[in-house]
C-alpha cells in the first residue's frame, strides 16, 4: 500500500513538474479587408471561428494578438462586432492581450480598454508604457506555479518620434526612430527581469514592428516596412518567445531570439499566394526558450492566379474550387465578352479580375537603334511609343493610338488644326440626335391643350 501511494505521489509530482505555460499567438486579422473589390467578411468569419475552435482545443493559458486587428482606423460596426465576438469567446478559455498595430486606432483601443472591465479578461494595449507605468503584464498559468510576463510594444509611427524629438538634420530621423524604439525595447526587456523569478516566470515580448532581414508579402503598407522602420534583430529583448505582428508572411524572427511573425490568417492579397497560414502554439518552462508549434489554418478562401491563352486558362480552370481568382488571358485581338466566358469556366470561383493582354494593343519592339539607344534626347512620340510597348492599351489598337498621337503632336508643332474622320462622324451623329430631340419637343408642344398647357390626351383624361 505504501509503495502504491508513493508511485501515485511521484507520478502526480512528475505531472506537475511537466506543466508548462501555453500561449497561442495570432496576428494581423485585418477585419474589414477587401481583396480588390471582393469583401473578405465571410472568409474572416470562417477563419476566426477556426481560431476559436483551436483555442478551445489547445486550452492555452494566454492568447496574444500582436496587432492589426482591423484593416483601418475606422472599422465598420460589423467588423467591431465580429472582433469582440471572437475575442470574448477566446476569453472564456483564457486571458487575451491585443496589441495596437499600424492599421489600428490607438484612440479606439483606449476606448475598448475602458469598456472592457477586469472580468472580461481582454486587455487592449493602445500605447507603449514603461515598466514603471504598468508596461509589464502578468498572468498566472493554470497550474498556479508559472507566471507569464508580457512586455507589449504597439506600433510607433515615425511622425510621433519626429514630433517628440529635435533633430539637427532632416536626414537623421530614420536613425533616431531606430534608436528611440530600440531604447524602448531595452527598457521593456529590463522591466521583465526586474522583480522577476527565473524559476517561475515565462517572459514574452509582444510587438508590432518591422525587423530588418524579415521578408514581407507585398500586401503590407509599404511605408511602414521601409528601411526607416527596420529594427535590428539584436535589439529584441531576450525572452522565452517574441510574438511579432506586422508582416503577413509567416516566418521565424531573424536573429537569435526565439520568436515568429505569426502572419495573417488569410491570404489577403496576391502577394501572399502560396503562403500557408496558421497560428503559433508556444509551450515554455520557466528559464527556458519556448517550444514552437504551428497549427495550420484551413478555412477562408484561397487566392489563385491563372494565366495563358484561352485554351490554357480553360484547362487550369478545371482545378479551381471555391477560390478568389485573378485571370490574365493572352489573345491575338480583343475578345468580346471575355469575362463572361472565363466566369463560365469556373462557376464555383469568385472572379476578382479578368485582364486581357491583346497582342494588337501592344506595340512590337522593332529595334534598339532609335534616338534613345544612341543617347539623343527622345521625342514625345518616341516616349509614348515606349509606353505603349510596355503598357499597351485598353481600347483601340496600339498602332492606331500611336498614329493618332503622331497626328496631334504634328498639329501642335506646325500650329495647324488636326481633324479626324471619326470626329466628323461623331459630330454628324450628335447633330442628328439633336435634331430628333428638337422634333420630338415640337410634336409634343403641338399636341398640348392650350387651356391647361398639358398634352391633349392628358387633358381629356
Amino acid at each position: 500500500m505504501l509503495a502504491e501511494a508513493s508511485v501515485r505521489w511521484n507520478w502526480a509530482t512528475y505531472k506537475e513538474e511537466l506543466r508548462v505555460a501555453k500561449v497561442l499567438h495570432t496576428s494581423d486579422w485585418h477585419i474589414d479587408r477587401f481583396t480588390g473589390r471582393v469583401s473578405r467578411a465571410a472568409d474572416h468569419e470562417a477563419v476566426l471561428a477556426e481560431i476559436c475552435a483551436i483555442t478551445k482545443a489547445e486550452q492555452p493559458d494566454l492568447v496574444v494578438n500582436s496587432g492589426d486587428l482591423f484593416q483601418g482606423v475606422r472599422p465598420s460596426t460589423e467588423g467591431m462586432r465580429l472582433a469582440f465576438d471572437v475575442l470574448q469567446e477566446m476569453a472564456t478559455v483564457c486571458p487575451v492581450v491585443v496589441v495596437c498595430g499600424n492599421h489600428d486606432s490607438a484612440a479606439l483601443f483606449e476606448l475598448f480598454a475602458q469598456i472592457c472591465d477586469v472580468s472580461s479578461r481582454i486587455t487592449f494595449v493602445a500605447r507603449v508604457r514603461l515598466p514603471s507605468e504598468g508596461g509589464i503584464l502578468d498572468f498566472s498559468a493554470r497550474g498556479g506555479k508559472e507566471r507569464i510576463r508580457v512586455a507589449p510594444l504597439p506600433f510607433i509611427h515615425a511622425n510621433r518620434v519626429v514630433g517628440e524629438r529635435a533633430f539637427g538634420q532632416s536626414t537623421d530621423w530614420t536613425t533616431a526612430y531606430a534608436a528611440y524604439v530600440s531604447k524602448l525595447e531595452r527598457l521593456l526587456g529590463a522591466g521583465l527581469q526586474a522583480g522577476g523569478d527565473a524559476k517561475r516566470d515565462v517572459p514574452l515580448f509582444a510587438a508590432h514592428l518591422h525587423v530588418a532581414g524579415a521578408q514581407w508579402s507585398g500586401s503590407e503598407r509599404p511605408v511602414h516596412i521601409s528601411e526607416a522602420y527596420g529594427l535590428e534583430p539584436e535589439t529584441v529583448p531576450k525572452v522565452a518567445y517574441a510574438a511579432f505582428g506586422h508582416l503577413h508572411k509567416p516566418q521565424a524572427l531573424p536573429g537569435g531570439v526565439v520568436g515568429r511573425f505569426c502572419g495573417s490568417p488569410l491570404q489577403m492579397d496576391f502577394g501572399e499566394l502560396g503562403e500557408e497560414k496558421g497560428v503559433v502554439m508556444i509551450e515554455a518552462h520557466p528559464g527556458q526558450a519556448a517550444e514552437v508549434r504551428i497549427v495550420p489554418l484551413m478555412h477562408g478562401r484561397r487566392l489563385r492566379r491563372l494565366s495563358g491563352d484561352l485554351e490554357s486558362v480553360r484547362q487550369q480552370a478545371t482545378t479551381v474550387q471555391d477560390e478568389i481568382v485573378r485571370v490574365v488571358v493572352q489573345t491575338e485581338t480583343h475578345t468580346p465578352q471575355l469575362s463572361e466566358m472565363v466566369a463560365a469556366m469556373m462557376p464555383r470561383a469568385t472572379i476578382m479580375e479578368v485582364v486581357e493582354e491583346s497582342a494588337d494593343r501592344r506595340l512590337a519592339i522593332l529595334d534598339d537603334t532609335g534616338p534613345a539607344a544612341s543617347g539623343d534626347e527622345p521625342h514625345f512620340s518616341e516616349l509614348f511609343a515606349e509606353f505603349l510597348r510596355e503598357e499597351g492599351t485598353r481600347g483601340a489598337k496600339a498602332d492606331l493610338v500611336l498614329h493618332t498621337f503622331h497626328e496631334l503632336i504634328a498639329g501642335v508643332e506646325e500650329e495647324t488644326r488636326v481633324e479626324f474622320p471619326e470626329e466628323a462622324a461623331l459630330g454628324d451623329c450628335c447633330a442628328l440626335a439633336d435634331g430628333q430631340a428638337h422634333q420630338h419637343v415640337r410634336e409634343k408642344q403641338s399636341s398640348a391643350d392650350p387651356a391647361t398647357d398639358r398634352p391633349a390626351t392628358e387633358a381629356v383624361a
